[in-house]
């Protein structure tokens, strides 16, 4: 599901009708999988790594595990074509490689790195006529100046499918890879090359597999959508039709707290190094500690198991379950969360029970965590919405509103620091609601109001 709002999308992954990831895009950033023509701009002999400007506000990191071929140094102002690994977060650059991948969908071509990866999934002769075939496809490609090896090209087959459908889909990949180095040989760094920066694109890099189905609720971006996602039935839908709530979706995510079956609660703290979780029983009246704890538990390993994923939590995963005293209690529970985390395609690890009767997650971290994109620390407090994130559910509800009363003209008021975001970074997104109303939208501040507390009225 999208809601395609301006100058923000939001979208939920559903499975069998159940959201179980979350995504925002304001086109601020360089998202997973984009491809970036960047210069190197220091090498770190400390680090291993070499420094690169990508255009962002954060130069990228290159570790030398990433540079290809392997053991080519790189040296200061030279170009290289590299794809974001790992998104930038908690003040963290993002993380780049040189072995640039470009996804299909049941194969993967990796620029600058040969072999072929997933060859077990294949009987012997099809491997080789897959890489024959991958030899008579590219082409002598074009230099690229300060040239970073792309012209090795290796495979991964992600799923077994007939050998006429993959090299068919081999070939396709094999023609996109030409227009990206075509591309890249024309350009100066720092540049971004693949794909167009759009919502949808951004979107079809975050989303794992392929969605067989997409709902929007705004018309006008169903194109965009079915240009990034190709082999999805896109469909127009107002959200008072969809099959989940996605305001209820979000809120949920963003809260510290989420309620047990049974009256118990977990609760979620985000750190820079991952995530602590705590199991509370609640205060239940009948039944033995022991039995009261590994129900609670249960239920939270399922629970936790699906928040993991909702709210994008990644790093060190600490669990403070209730504690047991039976090990088979807690081999129980243990076993549980392994069961749910298994439909994770991040593929979380239970590392396993600490000395202090924690259970240890890992999960690795390639997004940032979705508070992290709509919330901020207040000093010495609790975290609340960013002024941008406020800025924006404001004209989601002043559109909704609009969409009631056609015709009218509205006035937003807000307090300083939203006022501050709504004629800054989103007065793009302000200018295209008004566009969309055909209607002027009339921003007031009002300096005693709270950051989350907004006012609209029509005039």
């Amino acid at each position: 599901m999208i809601a395609a709002g301006p100058g923000e999308w939001r979208a939920a992954l559903l499975e069998a009708g159940v959201p179980v990831e979350l995504f925002v895009e304001r086109g601020d950033r360089a998202e997973i999988g984009s491809i970036h023509l960047g210069r190197v701009v220091r090498v770190v002999s400390g680090l291993d790594a070499a420094i690169v400007d990508i255009a962002e506000e954060r130069p990228g990191f290159l570790p030398q595990s990433a540079i290809v071929p392997r053991g080519k140094r790189l040296h200061e102002g030279e170009r290289v074509l590299v794809q974001i690994r790992r998104e930038a977060q908690d003040g963290k650059a993002a993380r780049l490689t040189m072995a640039v991948s470009l996804r299909g969908r049941h194969v993967d071509m990796i620029l600058g790195r040969p072999g072929l990866e997933g060859s077990e999934l294949l009987p012997q002769h099809e491997r080789d006529e897959l890489l024959a075939a991958l030899g008579t496809f590219i082409r002598p490609r074009i230099p690229v100046r300060g040239g970073s090896g792309e012209n090795v090209t290796g495979l991964r087959i992600r799923e077994a499918e007939p050998l006429t459908k993959l090299v068919a889909e081999m070939a396709r990949l094999v023609e996109r890879r030409q227009e990206i180095l075509d591309h890249t040989a024309r350009l100066d760094p720092p540049a971004r090359i693949d794909p167009v920066g759009s919502f949808a694109a951004a979107l079809a890099a975050a989303v794992p597999g392929a969605p067989g189905r997409i709902i929007v609720d705004e018309p006008g971006a169903v194109p965009e959508i079915r240009a990034a996602f190709a082999a999805a039935i896109v469909q127009h839908l107002p959200d008072t039709e969809w099959p989940a709530d996605l305001d209820g979706s979000f809120a949920e995510a963003l809260s510290d707290m989420v309620a047990l079956p049974g009256g118990g609660s977990a609760h979620f703290e985000a750190t820079r190094a991952g995530a602590l979780i705590d199991v509370d029983s609640g205060t239940p009246e009948t039944g033995s500690a022991e039995r009261i704890g590994l129900a609670t538990n249960l239920a939270a390993a399922a629970a936790i198991a699906r928040q993991l994923r909702l709210r994008n939590l990644g790093g060190g995963i600490v669990i403070d379950f209730v504690g047991l005293d039976a090990r088979l209690s807690r081999e129980k529970v243990r076993a549980r969360l392994a069961t749910m985390l298994l439909t994770d395609p991040a593929g979380p690890q239970i590392l396993g029970w600490t000395r202090l009767g924690h259970l240890e997650v890992v999960r690795p971290r390639r997004r940032r965590p979705l508070a992290e994109a709509l919330l901020e620390q207040r000093p010495g407090g609790a975290r609340i919405k960013t002024a941008i994130t406020v800025a924006h559910e404001a004209l989601r509800t002043l559109r909704r509103e609009a969409r009631a009363l056609p015709g009218r003209q509205w006035r937003l008021t807000v307090a300083p620091d939203v006022a501050a975001a709504l004629t800054g970074s989103a007065a793009s997104a302000v200018q295209q609601a008004e566009q969309r109303f055909a209607r002027h939208i009339a921003v007031s501040i009002d300096r005693g109001r709270q950051r989350e507390r907004f006012q609209i009225a029509p005039l």
